[in-house]
């Protein structure tokens, strides 16, 4: 029996030591988890594939070098973003060819196809991925090519004649010269400097910083310009070549007025007379939208033929010189500092909150305007074509049809049902909230301005494909 005790002691005592030895060995080393990748496109219904997802942009630093029309743009971007979840891969879109890229500094690979550029991120610790969300980070693409010759020069982003070039467009066009979340669900800030031969003028959305020789390189000029607050990817724009300047300060905001030198001479002059209205402008409509909501103002007029009138870009909005001295477009682009550039869209299809109410503030501030006489002129519409498809989901063919006409309507209609003084406060309101918003948050926002359920209001002006009857609760005062 002692035997027995003896040896189940020595039992035990190999048993606990073997037990300590495991309890201090170190866990092994998890294996590499499952890469995460942010989506290749935001999923619009109109766009799918525009933007990517999973990021937050915060911020764009963009510097290119520029020559004459056809020839190699190079850049340098540097975009700072929040993740919003977990990610190893980022989705830009980027239509001139990535050569390089470091996210948060450090060496990454990517692969381009078209416009669809993917970031993977290193990972520092194979079990974790690279971009924690909820984590602030950077990623920088170096790139170059001709924009003249990215996929998108027939969609109205690329414009050249003689020595000069612009990039513009709606609803696409930084993409061709920068990387970018190309969507206006994510709005960012904004620096721009771009490097062009001496005597050649860069002109950009946002307040000039400074211009003078370019300290890197002998015989180019720098210019740099600056979005301070939150605006889309469509409301920058990238100008090259000659231009008649004015700056100045008007009601205490710089100002910068560029007019192209391939216009005439009297053309130019008659060009720098409308745009010198800007401030005026701002004024007026400040009554109907509250504070302008950026530092500067300005406005540029091309020498090249958009087929647009004008494109609300940031602080300087960017006109055919076919609508000079129009009062109707320079408030209807100025009105979209506040309708569109800073009240953003959450998708295209919401694309009367920007264009409708645009629209309505420039019938409600345009000289010799009547909102009146402009609702009873459009409401007397008789095609059922004019009155098809639905201001809701006109679809992408039709998207920049009916929502500058019928759509101001639908706004002059709900003030009618409304009354002046609830309608007029509510759109203040909306105009002072930056950030993404749906139409059907503007719906929401309207009916919650009134006692009146709205409901069947908004369905037959945005849903139906029809005129709405004439009765006071569509809002058509006989």
């Amino acid at each position: 029996m002692e035997r027995l005790w003896l040896t189940l002691a020595a039992v035990l005592a190999v048993l606990a030591l073997v037990a300590a030895l495991l309890a201090s060995r170190s866990p092994e080393p998890a294996g590499p988890s499952p890469e995460v990748r942010g989506g290749a496109g935001l999923g619009d219904p109109y766009y799918p594939h525009a933007g990517g997802g999973g990021y937050d942009v915060q911020h764009y630093a963009v510097q290119v070098r520029a020559g004459a029309p056809g020839s190699e743009l190079q850049g340098t971007t540097t975009i700072t973003a929040t993740a919003v979840q977990d990610l190893d891969l980022v989705h830009l879109d980027l239509h001139l060819t990535a050569r390089a890229a470091t996210v948060n500094g450090l060496p990454a690979t990517f692969e381009q196809r078209g416009d669809d550029l993917g970031v993977r991120a290193p990972r520092v610790d194979p079990a974790k991925p690279a971009l924690p969300g909820g984590g602030v980070f950077t990623v920088t693409i170096d790139y170059a090519g001709d924009p003249g010759r990215g996929a998108m020069q027939n969609l109205g982003a690329y414009y050249r004649a003689g020595n000069e070039f612009v990039i513009a467009g709606e609803p696409f066009s930084a993409s061709l010269w920068y990387p970018a979340n190309d969507h206006p669900s994510d709005a960012a800030t904004m620096d721009f400097t771009v490097s062009v031969p001496k005597g050649v003028e860069a002109i950009c959305a946002g307040r000039l910083i400074t211009h003078g020789a370019d300290p890197s390189e002998a015989g180019r000029d720098r210019w740099s310009w600056q979005v301070d607050a939150p605006t889309v990817t469509y409301a920058s724009f990238l100008a090259v070549g000659q231009y008649r300047i004015e700056q100045g300060i008007a009601d205490g905001r710089p100002f910068v007025h560029a007019v192209s030198e391939r216009l005439s001479a009297s053309d130019q002059s008659k060009a720098l007379r409308w745009l010198a209205g800007t401030p005026s402008a701002i004024r007026r409509l400040e009554e109907y939208l509250g504070p302008y909501p950026f530092s500067g103002t300005g406005g540029f007029v091309g020498g090249v033929d958009f087929y647009w009138a004008g494109l609300e870009t940031a602080m300087r909005p960017v006109y055919s010189n076919r609508g000079i001295g129009s009062d109707d477009l320079l408030n209807h682009e100025l009105a979209h500092m506040w309708l569109g550039d800073t009240v953003t869209l959450a998708q295209w299809n919401d694309l009367f909150d920007n264009e409708g109410l645009a629209s309505y503030a420039q019938w409600l501030t345009a000289t010799d305007s009547d909102p009146g006489d402009n609702f009873r002129g459009v409401y007397s519409a008789g095609s059922r074509s004019f009155w098809s498809p639905p201001l809701s989901d006109p679809g992408r063919e039709h998207l920049f049809e009916r929502v500058y006409d019928r759509g101001p309507a639908a706004v002059h209609a709900l003030r009618s049902r409304m009354g002046d003084q609830a309608f007029f406060a509510m759109l203040k309101v909306w105009a002072q909230q930056p950030g993404a918003r749906s139409l059907e948050d503007f719906r929401r926002h309207a009916d919650d301005a009134t006692p009146d359920d709205l409901t069947g209001f908004f369905r037959e002006w945005l849903d139906e494909s029809d005129r709405p009857a004439a009765t006071t609760d569509n809002g058509v005062v006989r």
